[in-house]
């Protein structure tokens, strides 16, 4: 199997995307390995957390993670919590061959083990932290820059819910004492969820303003989403980000209304999004893009080359210094 750098395909996506208009190339995955998860948080889905998701074997995953290579750019394993698959460092050094960006999101479930961190530092390029009011290391941040020891490059991730939007500058000094960043995720409210708690869109968008002016390239959060949020039309609708599920299934456009439309463990990323069934798919987003609006929101840094230069310079400094 040959391996393309993800720089090489960074360049070509580029090509494609912001000068030929092929709109639909995707530059990141969510790779749910599991749908098992020691919390139950109120804002995630519970089809995330309840185990009812079919699991694919170690085997089954790495036949998932070969059929990204020639396109993904980042690939960011998440669950579930992923660090309660036995395999996860397998996984993950399987897919760290240098064809990926590749991520880690976790709650913490494993991060006082020093020999797993340890090995984690080998295998991963950014460590996304999870750490919400309704988990239970909600007091990591006291001790957050303790992962400088390992050289581990730390986005910290926190859902904003209804609740909590009036309290998150504190959080936001906290991560930059330590040189990391953070990204402020609003609540979805999927069709199952027990509570509503997405935010307040007006309200959101003035804290993510003002946490952006003052904190700069600490706050994740693109001055490209921040716009999209304040209502400023993206000049095209785009679709760069999937998520796939535990065994290998497609859920396309997204996964809050997508339909299957296949199985990474047995096809081709490329093999997928070229299928006439996701074309349809495609043209039915663009007729009805509200019901879209997450999607695009998560993309929304790459809608146009100014945005996307500043989303890739604040990046660049990242992965290079490991500091925000």
């Amino acid at each position: 199997m040959q391996i393309v750098n993800r720089n090489v395909k960074a360049i070509r996506w580029f090509i494609n995307t912001q000068l030929l208009g092929k709109w639909y190339n995707v530059a990141y995955a969510t790779f749910k390995v599991t749908s098992r998860c020691n919390l139950r948080c109120t804002f995630c889905n519970p089809s995330y957390y309840s185990g009812t998701l079919e699991e694919g074997s170690t085997e089954q995953l790495k036949k998932v993670i070969d059929n990204l290579r020639s396109s993904v750019i980042v690939l960011s394993f998440e669950g579930g919590e992923p660090t309660t698959r036995p395999d996860i460092l397998e996984l993950l050094k399987y897919a760290h061959d240098g064809s990926f960006y590749v991520m880690l999101t976790t709650n913490g479930y494993k991060l006082n083990d020093a020999e797993f961190l340890s090995k984690l530092a080998e295998r991963i390029d950014f460590l996304h932290y999870s750490i919400d009011e309704y988990h239970w290391n909600v007091k990591a941040l006291d001790s957050l820059c303790k992962f400088r020891e390992y050289g581990l490059k730390v986005n910290v991730q926190t859902v904003v819910t209804r609740y909590n939007i009036h309290t998150l500058e504190e959080k936001v000094r906290k991560v930059r004492e330590c040189g990391y960043k953070i990204l402020l995720m609003p609540a979805v409210d999927y069709p199952d969820s027990k509570v509503k708690l997405a935010p307040d869109r007006e309200l959101y968008f003035r804290t993510l303003s003002y946490l952006k002016r003052k904190y700069g390239s600490t706050l994740n959060n693109s001055w490209g989403f921040i716009k999209a949020l304040g209502g400023e039309l993206p000049k095209k609708l785009t679709s760069y980000a999937i998520t796939v599920y535990p065994n290998g299934d497609l859920p396309y456009p997204d996964d809050i209304n997508g339909e299957i439309i296949g199985n990474l463990s047995r096809n081709r990323l490329e093999d997928l999004l070229n299928s006439k069934r996701a074309q349809y798919l495609r043209e039915k987003m663009l007729e009805n893009s509200a019901r879209y609006e997450y999607l695009h929101l998560q993309t929304a840094s790459f809608n146009n080359i100014r945005d996307l230069a500043d989303y890739v310079r604040e990046m660049s400094k990242w992965a290079f210094t490991g500091r925000a």
